[in-house]
């Protein structure tokens, strides 16, 4: 017996192995032990100017700071925020330089080192927090974003304990998802894009990080390079966030794109849900340079390949389609006009993402529960979207998104009854 066991062992050497040389590329492949060794913190307050802090609230703008690190009602950058994933609810921390629970006694490099890489003096941080994409900002930036926090009240919040699941629960398997899915980003040189491109591409990649919501996405959550700005359903919010291309975008003119990017509205449409809210707290607060200069980068992303969404239900007779239609007569046309084009009172429905995007959830959530734009010095009295759950069945909410999908957005959409229990999270079993 022991001879057999001796010759199974032998048997198992080069497996071993093999094990160590791949988990060892992978672990340099990720930074190898450089992420982990977090710089000290400092012992004196940073100085910065006036001018430094300035430019570090626009950037904390930008990145959305303020909306991510604070609650509903809560004190503005004290963390707690609830995000949603596939492995339980992750809370964002307190960005105040209070001693014990923010970011006092930081030092700028230890700043640097943990926006860069996803590990603070706490330990590995969660990928709901955006390093990869800040890893892109260059020092000054980064500075003056420190320069801003720091001089915010210090304000005591203890942060709220996550509740994950196992693995995930455990922080030291964060650095086995790292060694599969992540690896540093450098910045893009930007060979052949004009300075307004490249500058474009800073604000996009980087402190705008818009992959997060409108990346592709793998099953365990990472965001691949083929799936760049491919668009997807946003995690946890069950929004669908379109490409970002030169295809989704040809309808807009350059201008118009960067003034739908500060204003939320446009004559081709106006964001709702978690767009609005990017809107609102980061992108209406863009220079007219830098919103242009997105818009230009946007516009110049080579279109992606279409791929069919499973969230769409298959293609099949429509039975509602007189239902819905009058639906839409009864309920809609006051607001969006008999041709779908819109009206002084509503956004046209023709080109409108949520109408021929390839997952039917904006429309049906839009028709559920509402939507509100976000008020912009370039929209200052939006207009509304009524909720109609309590209006409409779900058999009549799926009739009218037919409709609407079928006629403006050119999809063959045969949504059921229970197609929108389970988009508005009812359990039909």
């Amino acid at each position: 017996m022991s001879r057999r066991f001796g010759v199974a062992w032998f048997a198992l050497v080069p497996l071993l192995l093999a094990a160590l040389a791949v988990g060892g590329v992978l672990f340099l492949r990720q930074g190898g032990f450089a992420p982990y060794r977090v710089p000290a913190g400092a012992t004196h307050p940073l100085t910065a100017t006036p001018e430094q802090v300035g430019r570090g609230e626009y950037i904390a703008r930008l990145g959305i700071c303020a909306t991510c690190h604070t609650t509903r009602g809560g004190v503005p950058f004290t963390g707690g925020r609830a995000f949603a994933t596939g492995y339980g609810t992750i809370h964002s921390t307190n960005l105040t330089p209070d001693a014990q629970t923010g970011l006092g006694g930081w030092s700028v490099e230890e700043f640097r080192h943990t926006m860069r890489n996803g590990v603070s003096r706490h330990g590995v941080l969660y990928p709901v927090f955006p390093y990869a994409h800040f890893a892109l900002l260059r020092d000054d930036d980064l500075d003056a974003l420190f320069a801003y926090l720091q001089q915010l009240p210090a304000t005591a919040r203890a942060p709220t304990p996550n509740r994950l699941e196992f693995p995930a629960s455990w922080r030291p398997a964060l650095v086995a998802w790292r060694m599969l899915h992540y690896q540093p980003a450098t910045p893009d040189g930007g060979a052949g894009e004009s300075p307004q491109q490249r500058r474009g591409r800073y604000l996009v990649d980087g402190l705008g990080h818009c992959a997060m919501c409108h990346g592709a996405r793998r099953s365990m959550g990472s965001l691949p390079a083929a799936g760049y700005l491919a668009g997807g359903r946003i995690p946890g919010l069950g929004w669908y966030a379109p490409p970002l291309d030169a295809q989704q975008l040809r309808r807009y003119s350059t201008a118009e794109l960067a003034d739908y990017l500060r204003s939320g509205t446009s004559p081709h449409g106006t964001v709702y849900g978690p767009m609005a809210e990017v809107v609102y707290g980061s992108l209406r607060h863009l220079t007219p340079d830098d919103a242009l200069a997105m818009a230009v980068f946007l516009k110049s992303v080579p279109a992606h390949v279409a791929v069919p969404n499973s969230a769409e239900p298959a293609a099949g007779p429509n039975r509602d389609a007189d239902s819905g239609a009058d639906l839409y007569k009864r309920h809609c046309e006051d607001c969006h006009a008999r041709d779908g084009r819109g009206t002084d009172k509503g956004p046209p429905l023709v080109d409108a993402v949520a109408v021929t995007a390839p997952d039917p959830a904006n429309a049906v959530r839009m028709i559920l529960y509402g939507a509100m734009p976000p008020t912009t010095a370039g929209n200052p009295r939006p207009h509304s979207m009524p909720p109609f759950v309590q209006q409409l069945d779900s058999a009549e909410i799926a009739a009218v998104a037919n409709h609407i999908r079928m006629t403006w957005g050119d999809r063959h959409s045969n949504l059921s009854a229970g197609d929108i229990d389970a988009l508005h999270g009812i359990d039909v079993d």
